[in-house]
């Protein structure tokens, strides 16, 4: 896929606004038409609305 990690969000630690499953700490590792795809420390990787995360 052309282009999956050229925007300046990928690779970033960032941390959850709210907590998904007590999981709060994660990274960018994909841009989606309405926010990122984050990596948890669990492994799990979920959808977000950019305004659900801050970035550290």
């Amino acid at each position: 896929m052309a282009g999956y990690t050229d925007f300046p969000e990928y690779g970033r630690e960032c941390e959850l606004i709210k907590p998904w499953r007590g999981y709060h700490h994660g990274i960018v590792v994909a841009l989606t038409d309405t926010g990122f795809i984050v990596r948890l420390t669990s492994g799990a990787e979920i959808e977000v609305y950019g305004d659900e995360i801050r970035l550290c």
